[in-house]
Order: C-alpha cells, then structure tokens, then sequence
C-alpha cells in the first residue's frame, strides 16, 4: 500500500490514539507538549495529521499562531473540520511535502513532530529532520513525541496492537539511542519527559 492510501485509510480512525493510549492527560505526551510552548510562539506542526495537536495548542494558547502541514488530503479534511468546529483562527493548515516546504528558512519558534519518524524509512526521516532544522529559528525549539516501550505488564498488553501494526521501519527505530541519533544532524537533546506509551523530546540546534 503506497503512502496516499495508508493515511487515506488511516484518516477515519487515527484520533483512536489518543482515546486509547493517551486518554489520561496528566500523563500524555499531549500536556507535555502545551507546557513546552507559549502564547507567544510561532508553531510549526509538522505531519499534522488529522490536527490533534494543532487544535489543543490553539485552544490553550489563544496568542500563539499553529501552522499545521500534512500531506494527506484526507488527514487535513478532519483537521480542518475540527479547527471549524472550535471556531479556532490561529490555526492555519497546508498540504505540503514535509521534505520540501514552501516555507521561509527560521521562521517558527517550535517546530513539532509527533509519532512520525518510526513509520518513514532512515532516508525519509532524515529529509523530515534537516527540512525542520532549516525552518526553526537559531534559538528555536524542535519538540519530538515518539513512543516508548512499557516495562508494565498490562502496558505492554494494550501496546501489542501498535508493536503488530506498525511499519517496519519500526522495530529499528524503537530501539535506537535518539541522543547519538539527533547529534548527527546537529540537534541536542535538552530534555525528555517519559510519559504514558511515549516521550517527549526537547532539542535545539548544537552551537
């Protein structure tokens, strides 16, 4: 199945993530996520999705202006459907090519990233990365949300599904040392806060 018809089919049910897995908002990657940002911040939300993340910063951070990008139309469809149904206007959506944006070089104060890399291929993910670099200001922050094997039994029971379901790139990605990872293009990670099923990342460009 090609990219275009994964996420197509995908679409109608991918917010099941967040009913399942980060139900309780004090431990989910998603409060994570809206403390580390302010209503000061110019947002980039890269791979935006069907717009979870861009809707729940828009309606904690009323100052902070969202530029959600996807390039799935049918991801977008329900993302914008949901930044119509909460009346939102700092929240501006875009069917863009994450490798290859149509966006100004250090223009964003955060650029985030959730639950994306361990689906894409080493190369993909790379071009994903350098193209977050090239848009993030020199102080900016780049925010990576990425699960995280449980060591609890049932944990471990009710993340079985994704373990099973996921692409291959994966099992790879899961496992890998994301500080030596992220220090080959230049980032450094500043912060990690584990949360349910995930992690949060925090970096910055390397001086």
């Amino acid at each position: 199945m090609n990219s275009v018809l994964f996420y197509k089919a995908m679409s109608g049910f991918y917010d099941l993530l967040d009913i399942i897995y980060f139900r309780k908002y004090e431990t989910s990657p998603r409060r994570v996520v809206n403390e580390l940002v302010s209503d000061q911040d110019v947002i980039l939300d890269l791979c935006t999705g069907t717009g979870t993340n861009a809707v729940n910063l828009a309606k904690k951070h009323a100052g902070a202006t969202i530029v959600g990008v996807d390039l799935s139309k049918d991801m977008l469809t329900i993302a914008k459907s949901k930044v119509k149904k909460e009346l939102l206007t700092n929240v501006r959506l875009f069917q863009m090519d994450a490798t290859n944006m149509r966006l100004k070089d250090e223009c964003f104060d955060k650029v985030l990233l959730s639950l994306v890399l361990h689906e894409v291929d080493e190369e993909l993910a790379g071009a994903i990365i350098k193209e977050a670099i090239r848009v993030l200001k020199p102080d900016g922050e780049f925010i990576i949300t990425e699960w995280e094997r449980s060591k609890e039994v049932g944990k471990k029971m009710l993340f079985a599904p994704i373990e099973l379901l996921e692409p291959k790139p994966y099992r790879s990605f899961v496992v890998k040392d994301l500080y030596d990872y992220f220090d080959g293009f230049g980032l450094e990670v500043i912060e990690e806060t584990h949360c349910d099923y995930s992690k949060v990342l925090r970096l910055r460009k390397r001086a």
